[in-house]
């Protein structure tokens, strides 16, 4: 493992202390809509956060996840109205579902100082300043 590593690559675990401020900061961009897109523009606003690595991925994480979410359910409304109603309505139960664990899942992580990377949108999440 990398001697300046600050978190382990196989594990996600913290390699430093977090302070319970960052810990809590982290898991609370993730709770439900429209806090995440506010909660999460705001901390990377704010100059207290911003350098904050831990926070400003978790942060990002939660802003691009929520925003594909929105952005697929959208279109999901716009397709309804014309092809297959009840097969979307039950691909958007099963998708609200999903979007609970995730968040209840991503939530706790973050609580428990873990980095936890979702795919492509957590490597996005790291290289976004």
């Amino acid at each position: 493992m990398p001697a300046k590593a600050a978190f382990c690559p196989g594990c996600g675990w913290s390699m430093v202390l977090l302070s319970s401020d960052d810990r809590s900061v982290a898991a609370f961009v993730y709770f439900p809509l429209p806090v995440p897109l506010l909660a999460g523009a705001v901390i990377l606003l704010l100059p207290a956060f911003r350098n904050r690595v831990y926070v400003r991925f978790h942060a990002w994480q939660s802003i691009l996840l929520w925003g594909l979410f929105l952005v697929l359910t959208g279109i999901a409304m716009l397709i309804s109205n014309v092809a297959a109603p009840m097969a979307l309505l039950l691909c958007g139960i099963l998708s609200v579902l999903a979007m609970i664990f995730l968040w209840i899942v991503l939530s706790l992580k973050a609580w428990l100082g873990e980095r936890f990377e979702l795919p492509l949108l957590g490597e996005w999440a790291a290289r976004l300043p």
